[in-house]
């Protein structure tokens, strides 16, 4: 029996020679192509898969994306418990490697179905390999049963918010992330996440070579080809090890939040109301740094530019007066 595990991805691209030059620079991945398809791989172990688009499919405005690949005992099976739970089925067929069948979840979020040994590309902790897959989804409750029944997969909310997956030998092997419109946009979808020895030299490789920088944080940092397929990367000897860890490990120190309420504290009991500038001007850089701000509810820079701009100079223009007013005080 199957643990229903991810087992493979693979990239759906407009143009497979520069797919090809990107992902060979920015993962030193070499590629074998049979007929319109070919494998990536690395240091000796198969790493992904790559295709061209359709042209039916480019003529509808269909993005570039990473498609995830689910190892099931049977894809029939699966497809039926699919469709009697609200899922949509696209493809199923047999191809040289095994049965596959791509399904969409009630919301929409695509993934692959696979009967077959020959796909085993993910791997825990080895650079530039598939090491993590994550849903990104506005409302958990809606899907939380279609996975449960197709995949017998458990759910267990970890410290971060997110819902690890735990497969039927109660083993994390990805989560689902509730997030708004305003921080994910309009797609449901799932994201493939590769592990790195170096984030910062392989996101410089990535911007050199026509890629771009979508997100970045102290734990993770999310690309995106030249033809907009996002993909996240994660150090291997840190993020990586840790990213399936179940919520019963212990919480990290938060030490930058500690830091902000004594400085909250120190402002109110010695009157330096100037701290407020600290803040705000904080705010302010991550907020540049993001593309996202914050006022009572997620503002994208993509999404709401006007508003984003309005809210980021409000941040600002209140820490120079915050400054300004203990500096000069009336």
């Amino acid at each position: 029996m199957k643990d229903n595990n991810f087992v493979f991805a693979d990239l759906s691209t407009y143009d497979v020679p520069i797919a090809k030059q990107f992902y060979s620079s920015v993962f030193d991945w070499k590629y074998q192509t049979d007929g319109g398809y070919s494998v990536a791989h690395s240091n000796g172990k198969e790493t992904s898969g790559l295709y061209e688009t359709p042209q039916k499919f480019k003529e509808m405005g269909m993005p570039s994306f990473w498609m995830s690949y689910i190892q099931v005992n049977s894809v029939d099976d699966t497809v039926a418990k699919a469709k009697s739970l609200g899922g949509i089925i696209e493809v199923v067929e047999e191809e040289a490697i095994g049965k596959v069948g791509l399904i969409r979840d009630p919301l929409g979020a695509g993934f692959t179905v696979y009967e077959g040994n020959q796909l085993n590309s993910r791997f825990e902790n080895q650079p530039d390999c598939m090491v993590w897959n994550e849903l990104f989804i506005s409302d958990f409750s809606k899907v939380e049963p279609f996975y449960a029944g197709i995949f017998n997969w458990s759910f267990e909310l970890d410290t971060d918010g997110r819902y690890l997956i735990l497969n039927g030998g109660k083993k994390a092997i990805g989560a689902i992330q509730e997030l708004s419109n305003d921080i994910k946009g309009k797609k449901e979808y799932w994201s493939v996440y590769f592990g790195v020895s170096d984030v910062a030299a392989t996101k410089r490789r990535a911007v050199e070579n026509g890629g771009k920088l979508l997100y970045e944080d102290d734990n993770l940092t999310v690309l995106a080809d030249p033809f907009d397929a996002f993909f996240h990367i994660v150090p291997v000897d840190g993020a990586a090890k840790s990213i399936n860890t179940p919520a019963r490990s212990q919480s990290p120190m938060k030490w930058k939040a500690l830091l902000g309420l004594a400085l909250i504290g120190t402002s109110f009991l010695t009157g330096m109301y100037w701290i407020w500038g600290i803040f705000f001007a904080a705010w302010v850089i991550m907020d540049l740094k993001s593309g996202f701000t914050h006022l009572l509810e997620p503002v994208s820079k993509k999404e709401n530019p006007l508003l984003y701009w309005v809210i980021v100079l409000m941040w600002a223009a209140l820490g120079v007066v915050s400054t300004l007013s203990y500096v000069y005080p009336s």
